[in-house]
């Protein structure tokens, strides 16, 4: 599974850059893990969620975390 954050009014030549930022940042944050990674040319996100204890709560936590922070860089 992998997905990139793209929020209305943000070119598509810019896409690849702000994750890449997000990525970073995400990093920095911690409370959420998710590396990114480059598919068919694209800066993506590759989370793995296979643990037997991931729930779905852990996954709905990474979604509010990149649309935090994603929304903080999309506005810099």
């Amino acid at each position: 599974m992998c997905f990139r954050y793209r929020p209305e009014g943000v070119p598509a030549g810019r896409l690849d850059e702000l994750n890449e930022r997000l990525g970073e940042a995400l990093l920095a944050d911690g409370r959420v893990y998710a590396g990114t990674s480059t598919y068919r040319g694209m800066t993506v996100f590759r989370p793995a969620p296979l643990n037997w204890r991931t729930t779905e709560a852990d996954v709905e936590r990474l979604v509010d975390v990149v649309r935090e922070l994603g929304a903080a860089l999309k506005e810099e």
